[in-house]
């Protein structure tokens, strides 16, 4: 089994909650989630049908199975999880990159910005070819955000969820 991590990489330094497991590394926030490929794939994939953020998640919490995203399995994070993030702490700029390696290769590499509150379309990449040019606008959307190291190389805090948790809880 190889490396499977999902985060939302954010500027903004808070007084984020205990439970939260998060990371200050540099100038950044690190904020793992606990998602599937498949659910972080939707979520970045109908992010391009909208400008802003905001508008994004009311088109989000008026869809009919809304309410019930949150309750499809107790081991894994959902798209509600992602939104409760944001809104509670008010993000504006953030980046959220889902990253998985078989054999040392890399396999999925799933990514979107938003800067401002507006969602960065040329900043989407996703494994369908409308996406594929996008790849090489991480370097500078990272930039923005003030990410300026790849958090995805350090495989011993974020090799997979349970690795960063463990991290978390051993170091606060």
């Amino acid at each position: 089994m190889g490396q499977k991590i999902c985060a939302i990489v954010t500027d903004k330094k808070y007084k984020y909650n205990k439970n939260l497991i998060h990371f200050l590394e540099n100038d950044v926030v690190i904020i793992p989630l606990k998602i599937d490929g498949n659910t972080i794939q939707y979520f970045i994939k109908e992010a391009d049908n909208f400008d802003t953020i905001i508008e994004y998640i009311e088109y989000l919490k008026s869809l009919p199975f809304y309410n019930i995203m949150g309750s499809s399995s107790e081991s894994e994070q959902s798209i509600n999880s992602i939104i409760d993030i944001i809104e509670t702490y008010q993000l504006e700029n953030f980046s959220i990159e889902y990253y998985t390696e078989w054999a040392d290769l890399p396999d999925d590499n799933f990514y979107i910005a938003v800067i401002n509150g507006k969602i960065k379309k040329d900043s989407i990449v996703l494994d369908e070819e409308k996406f594929f040019g996008n790849y090489s606008n991480k370097k500078e959307y990272n930039e923005n955000i003030g990410l300026n190291f790849s958090w995805v190389a350090n495989e011993e805090r974020y090799f997979n969820y349970e690795n960063a948790k463990n991290s978390y809880y051993k170091n606060n």
